[in-house]
């Protein structure tokens, strides 16, 4: 008998930028459906969690990060569409530059600073899946950084 075999795995990069009382939210086209929630996306071959955060912010925002600060949370989920996707998102505050969105996905159409207690409202409002929206509105609301969540076909698992 063989052992179980390794699916294709997802990796995703996601960064929280905060800047005082307020964070930025992006809007993304996403199955014909306007989507909020953070900038961030995949995890390219040969590149490191913390490049992709630098990489997939300029690009969803413009934004420039001098440094990705430390894990907000990690979110591990399958589904028959994603067999294992790992998000983490960082907490950044280290960050310049003027909101400019040019997602060469084309999938980002907007971007812009909110405060915290307007993009929490936004975001739990927001069509994105119950495991990208959950972890991030429990973060905000004090959870411990670091915690790991875990979903199967969007429902938790503890």
């Amino acid at each position: 008998a063989s052992g179980p075999t390794a699916g294709p795995g997802v990796q995703v990069a996601a960064a929280l930028l905060r800047r005082g009382d307020h964070i930025v939210l992006v809007r993304e086209q996403r199955d014909g459906e306007e989507i909020w929630s953070i900038p961030g996306g995949g995890v390219e071959r040969g590149e490191l969690f913390q490049e992709a955060v630098i990489r997939e912010v300029a690009e969803e925002t413009g934004l420039r990060l001098a440094a990705v600060g430390p894990l907000a949370c990690l979110v591990n989920t399958t589904s028959d569409r994603y067999p294992s996707t790992v998000v983490c998102t960082f907490e950044c505050t280290d960050w310049d530059g003027d909101i400019t969105v040019h997602d060469p996905d084309g999938k980002v159409t907007g971007a812009v600073l909110l405060p915290v207690e307007e993009a929490k409202k936004v975001l739990a409002s927001s069509n994105a899946s119950r495991p990208e929206i959950e972890p991030l509105l429990a973060y905000l609301e004090g959870a411990p950084a670091g915690r790991v969540w875990a979903y199967r076909d969007t429902e938790p698992v503890s």
